[in-house]
């Protein structure tokens, strides 16, 4: 009895590894879980057990959320006793539902190697999860932020896709902040080359326009250090941008940037034209207008100059308050 049990417990250790083995094996090749960065909080919790509670069922919740409602983002706490936990959440929109809970699963294992620290982050190509003992989500950006260049350089010219992968970003990070849900995703071609640039830009949803706009501009900034490399990212508290020369999402999933790259000024000038050239227009009428009746009373004055006509006027009006009016008299005169 002791035999069999002892040998279904080894090949039960066995399928354990080899299956753990090919996940690994999965989660090194697949891009998504390609891991860029881990930090651990230097502060520890004051009581391992309840911060693992709360741990758990945060991770728990989160997971449910992403199951249940096929989200991309989510924040979830557990707040019982002195070690709260507050969670956060993202994968990159252009990921399928089952590459944003595998990228999770990945990433809320790799964050338990943190141990008893009070906070923790590890953020992979495809998504991050963060977890603090207070509220976060309306962080921005911080001394953190960094960029991550790759260590191959592109075989297009560097002048020529240096200036495609700054064109490109520089866009993103204008029209990011302005589209609902705060992510984009578009390629550009390189002239004079088969290549083209493909690039992400992405804000956490717990901040508004204004700060995904101010963390946009520092990941922006970092990434530009990247090229001539074929590829580089920047990460942030806030947000997160990428580039490469080589597809990592489908061209159906990009978006036009166009119509969110009109700045406000743009648009002031042409409410402005409009509304002078109303007030053109009615300014012309009323000119025109002007002219006209200046014309009339010009004629009327000509044929009655103003001198004589008050004179007559006036010697009429005293010829009829001294006399009677009499046959033969100028019938004008009333």
């Amino acid at each position: 009895m002791n035999t069999k049990m002892e040998g279904r417990n080894c090949m039960f250790n066995a399928v354990a590894v080899i299956t753990w083995c090919f996940m690994l094996k999965v989660g090194v090749s697949d891009p998504g879980i390609n891991m860029l960065s881990q930090g651990c909080s230097t502060y520890n919790v004051s009581s391992v057990s309840n911060f693992n509670s709360n741990l758990n069922k945060t991770f728990g919740f989160v997971r449910t959320d992403l199951m249940n409602s096929s989200k991309h983002f989510t924040t979830k706490q557990s707040l019982s006793g002195s070690d709260s936990v507050y969670a956060m959440f993202q994968c990159r929109d252009y990921m399928s539902e089952a590459d944003c809970i595998a990228c999770f699963s990945a990433a809320s294992a790799q964050i338990r190697n943190c141990s008893v620290a009070n906070g923790a982050r590890v953020v992979y190509d495809g998504c991050f999860l963060r977890y603090e003992r207070t509220d976060f989500y309306g962080e921005t950006t911080r001394d953190a932020n960094r960029e991550y260049c790759g260590n191959q350089t592109t075989s297009s010219p560097d002048t020529t896709f240096n200036t495609t992968v700054a064109g490109l970003l520089g866009d993103l990070q204008v029209a990011t902040p302005r589209i609902d849900g705060f992510f984009a995703a578009s390629k550009r071609e390189v002239a004079g080359s088969n290549l083209s640039v493909y690039a992400i830009a992405q804000c956490v949803q717990t901040i508004d326009s204004a700060g995904c706009q101010a963390c946009m501009e520092v990941a922006y900034k970092n990434v530009q250090k990247c090229p001539p490399n074929a590829d580089g990212r920047a990460l942030d508290s806030g947000c997160f941008m990428r580039y490469s020369d080589k597809p990592f999402f489908a061209d159906n999933q990009t978006i036009n940037l166009l119509p969110f790259l009109k700045t406000e000024s743009s648009s002031s000038s042409k409410k402005g034209a409009i509304i002078g050239g109303a007030a053109g227009g009615a300014a012309l009428v009323l000119i025109i207008v002007g002219l006209f009746v200046w014309f009339k009373l010009s004629k009327k004055r000509k044929a009655a100059p103003r001198g004589y006509f008050e004179e007559w006027e006036s010697s009429c009006s005293k010829e009829t308050s001294s006399r009677p009016f009499q046959q033969g008299q100028s019938r004008f005169c009333k």
